[in-house]
């Protein structure tokens, strides 16, 4: 969408950050990283079938090639997302090839972390907007932060392949295929012929260059395309799952439930009770008085020290036990004073 707020960095420093306002469902993978701060609001974000919903100032990582989709349970969810490629940590030398990251405050709340996250991203996007910023201010900020997560985050004993730096025009023809005749009955033989591929060879390097397999891809690009159709409560799930590829409507509950967490009855029911909003569009661009908030809101956090960030947030747990501590303190000096009376 060419008119939301994106912004790529110099050729230096590879990531992509981008505010925006989070729409309607939206199921998508990519070769990327993914670092996604809730702003505002309230969202559901699934990755790879597991459903977590994130409040304001929520984090969490997906690691590349994983497929997921986030969907807005109030109006005005705004997020803030960056973009890291694999590459970048493997041309510094760090092996990714055994492991994966793992952050998310939904399943983490607390984290010594997520302050200093929340601050670097914060001054990642002022410095993009304001020019008095320097191209190695910049750098200095993505490798901190590139380095806290991968010294406190990434875990060696997870397994997760990432995909090698894809090739141009290898598997070009064939993603093209998939993508334009997804709803008709192709097999790994069929598109296999239109790149002129063995079919082993064919499966052989989608594994190797997207990081999942033929069958997987094209499970995905139906899914993709179906979540739309379920947002339209005339069409029905049989004939729906019929027209965007699937055999039988079993076979795409099957699928919608490994990937989603839900069936398609139960993700259509979500949206009939009020939750849809009026968007369609996965991502928005922010409004002038949306970016306005956005700002002001980031101008907060990449301005707070290190004593303001203990207490910065108004729900953290930190702060609500230390609260409770006060309160107890004065009740324990109001039972003082009455045993001495």
């Amino acid at each position: 969408m060419t008119t939301s707020q994106h912004f790529q960095s110099t050729p230096t420093v590879q990531f992509d950050l981008l505010t925006y306002v989070i729409g309607s469902y939206h199921y998508n993978w990519h070769p990327q990283i993914e670092l996604l701060w809730l702003l505002q609001g309230t969202v559901e974000v699934n990755v790879d079938g597991t459903r977590y919903q994130l409040h304001t100032n929520d984090l969490i990582l997906i690691n590349a090639n994983r497929g997921h989709a986030t969907f807005a349970l109030t109006p005005e969810c705004l997020a803030l997302r960056l973009h890291i490629m694999p590459d970048f940590y493997t041309s510094q030398g760090i092996d990714l090839s055994a492991g994966a990251f793992l952050l998310n405050s939904v399943t983490t709340p607390q984290h010594h972390d997520y302050q200093t996250i929340h601050q670097i991203l914060a001054q990642l996007y002022l410095g993009l907007h304001q020019h008095d910023w320097s191209t190695f201010d910049l750098n200095a900020l993505y490798f901190q932060l590139t380095n806290l997560l991968h010294h406190d985050f990434f875990d060696t004993q997870v397994t997760m392949t990432y995909p090698q730096p894809k090739t141009k025009s290898s598997l070009t023809r064939v993603i093209n295929y998939i993508n334009q005749d997804y709803d008709q009955p192709i097999t790994l033989n069929e598109a296999a012929k239109i790149g002129h591929y063995s079919p082993a060879y064919l499966s052989r390097i989608f594994k190797a260059e997207l990081g999942l397999n033929f069958y997987e891809y094209l499970t995905r690009c139906r899914l993709q395309h179906a979540i739309y159709d379920l947002e339209d409560p005339t069409i029905k799930v049989a004939d729906l799952a019929l027209a965007n590829g699937f055999q039988e409507v079993k076979s795409f509950n099957l699928m919608f439930k490994k990937h989603f967490g839900q069936t398609p009855s139960s993700y259509r029911q979500h949206l009939s009770h009020g939750q849809r909003l009026e968007y369609d569009q996965f991502k928005q661009p922010l409004t002038p008085v949306q970016r306005t908030v956005v700002h002001q809101q980031l101008t907060h956090w990449a301005q707070l020290t290190s004593t303001d960030q203990l207490s910065a947030c108004e729900s953290c747990m930190y702060k609500l036990h230390f609260q409770e501590y006060q309160a107890l303190k004065q009740k324990i000096a109001q039972l003082k004073i009455l045993l001495n009376q």
